[in-house]
């Protein structure tokens, strides 16, 4: 498989699976499988237990080790709104109090998770660094969603209350694998990619990690 997707839950895989099947030259939904949670294709919905908890609890696992072997990247996605929490204990703000710009607090978030993937086997990530690429929301994944469907300026991005937002904002927005598709479903088109590229941090820095693969994927044979 060409993508595995490894995330908090199933709403952050299908809106993965849309920006990346839009960022990429004839990627195929197909070539992209969801590993954590695991997925039922039937009905539509998560087959086992998600949250961030679980995600940390399977990167240090044989099977996350397995997974990464056979398939050719692995996303792994994580939301920072609690990345403060304990057990997962990368504080947002800086030894003045003061929050972190969303450039440093993903990259130690992506600490965290490199620590997390090599406690299960020493060196596992620097042998395959190449295959896993982190995809960091702050705070939340929402706050992407939401800087797209807000076609109005913001002085500065929206990291906080950004379900809250978006549900204000479209008052159908649920928690669905359904619902999240259909509001990703413009990232399909590079050129809403490209928009929130300009309003997110975060989003940018995910596009950034995709363009470091972006030629073996659309040259891929």
């Amino acid at each position: 498989m060409l993508f595995g997707l490894a995330c908090e839950g199933v709403t952050d895989q299908i809106t993965i699976e849309n920006i990346l099947c839009g960022y990429f030259k004839n990627l195929d939904d197909e070539e992209i499988t969801h590993l954590q949670p695991l997925f039922d294709e039937t009905d539509r919905k998560q087959k086992d237990f998600g949250g961030w908890q679980m995600l940390l609890a399977y990167l240090s696992t044989a099977r996350f080790r397995d997974d990464v072997l056979n398939n050719k990247f692995i996303v792994v996605q994580v939301d920072t709104d609690v990345s403060n929490e304990t057990g997962f204990d990368v504080s947002q703000v800086d030894a003045n109090n003061q929050p972190l710009t969303s450039e440093v607090l993903i990259t130690n978030v992506i600490a965290k998770l490199v620590e997390t993937i090599d406690s299960g086997d020493a060196d596992f990530y620097q042998q395959h660094s190449n295959k896993i690429i982190f995809c960091v929301s702050v705070h939340s994944l929402e706050c992407w969603l939401y800087a797209y469907h807000n076609k109005k300026p913001l002085s500065k991005p929206k990291i906080t209350g950004c379900y809250k937002a978006l549900s204000f904002l479209l008052p159908t927005t649920e928690k669905t694998y359904r619902c999240y598709d259909e509001l990703s479903r413009d990232f399909l088109k590079r050129k809403n990619i490209d928009i929130v590229v300009t309003k997110d941090p975060s989003f940018r820095v995910f596009i950034q990690s995709l363009e470091k693969i972006e030629d073996l994927v659309n040259n891929r044979a």
